[in-house]
């Protein structure tokens, strides 16, 4: 599947300023929303067959590499491993891969029809469950995670900013992980009303002008607006959401969830669409008390009492109610047809495309 984070760096547009992916050491490969068979596997390898059919993560932690855990990865957050930027156990194994700062990134190269990767980055995809909805385990898990991050009480109202597959994927999550509060989405295409209402969410504002979009939220969760001397309004007080879980997180966005968050509300910020700039207007965070969380692709989560891989839960919600999720996969393309995959994911508007993916089925 091709993700918004492909797109961006196809484009270059997302913020290199501050990011591990900007070192030519810590490689990202296009290609982590992966369904596909084992061929081969190497002499060490357990748990895994030739002809299983598996899915993929793109975090390559201490677990994979077999260096001793690092604090991150002894915490139970395998997505913050250090490994990621090239950081071993300062062990001998840690020359085996290059030495310190010459490894790590992200393992993926999906956009190919064979590509190598650690044992420990793969999951059995369960049976039952189709290839085209197997195919978003990786965009559901990144939902989990992120609505694990700050997950919503029954009496929350919540807002999820954006209807692709990431926000799209939120509504199932919060829904999937048992939270009845109350959902608005905010959605930049008609055509991803209907969707996001099937997934669970109670309300969809479509709406591009600024000053309606925030009168349509401040309207629907009764809150108040206040026009200060210079700017946009500002929703103020102890109403409004209580959780904006922003899946696209660009300068706008955030800055819109900035101004439309309640007092001592909560923003986690999913998306990776921003870049290093003044745009933002982040002492509303300090105005407003507001506890601003970020949430990184995937790992271990903490459920029912116990710890459970993120991409497990996420093949458990997609077992419960599959037909939830078909269909949305909405183009499919040959690898040779790589321009045209792109203009369509870059254009959802136009095309109604939700998920672009590549296909290498012969």
């Amino acid at each position: 599947g091709i993700c918004a984070s492909d797109i961006h760096q196809i484009e270059v547009n997302i913020s290199y300023a501050a990011s591990i992916l900007a070192r030519k050491e810590n490689p990202f490969p296009l290609g982590h929303e992966v369904i596909g068979i084992v061929e081969e596997i190497g002499s060490g390898v357990q748990g895994l067959s030739v002809g299983d059919r598996v899915s993929h993560s793109p975090v390559v932690s201490c677990e994979c590499y077999g260096f001793d855990y690092c604090a991150s990865c002894k915490a139970g957050r395998p997505e913050t491993c250090q490994a990621i930027a090239g950081i071993g156990d300062d062990s001998a194994l840690e020359e085996k891969y290059g030495g310190r700062l010459k490894f790590g990134g992200f393992g993926s190269g999906g956009f190919s029809e064979y590509f190598i990767t650690f044992a420990g980055q793969l999951q059995k995809v369960p049976d039952s469950i189709i290839d085209e909805v197997a195919l978003l385990a990786e965009p559901l898990a990144v939902a989990i995670h992120a609505v694990k991050r700050k997950l919503p009480s029954d009496n929350d109202t919540v807002i999820v900013f954006g209807a692709g597959i990431i926000g799209l994927m939120i509504v199932r999550a919060i829904r999937g992980l048992g939270s009845k509060c109350r959902i608005i989405v905010l959605a930049r295409y008609p055509f991803q009303v209907a969707i996001a209402k099937q997934l669970g969410a109670n309300q969809v504002i479509s709406e591009r002008k600024i000053d309606t979009l925030y009168q349509n939220v401040a309207d629907a969760t009764d809150g108040h607006l206040l026009k200060p001397a210079l700017g946009k309004r500002i929703l103020y007080g102890g109403s409004g959401p209580d959780i904006i879980y922003d899946s696209i997180a660009s300068d706008s966005t955030l800055d819109d969830s900035l101004h439309l968050i309640k007092n001592n509300g909560t923003i986690v910020i999913v998306g990776m669409d921003f870049a290093v700039t003044k745009k933002t207007d982040w002492v509303l965070a300090v105005y407003k008390q507001v506890d601003i969380l970020g949430s990184m692709m995937h790992g271990l989560e903490k459920h029912n009492g116990g710890t459970i891989d993120t991409f497990e839960l996420a093949f458990e919600m997609m077992k419960e109610e599959p037909i939830l999720l078909e269909g949305l996969v909405t183009h499919r393309y040959r690898i040779d047809e790589y321009k045209t995959a792109f203009s369509v994911a870059s254009h959802k508007g136009k095309n109604r495309a939700i998920k672009v993916a590549f296909e290498f089925r012969k």
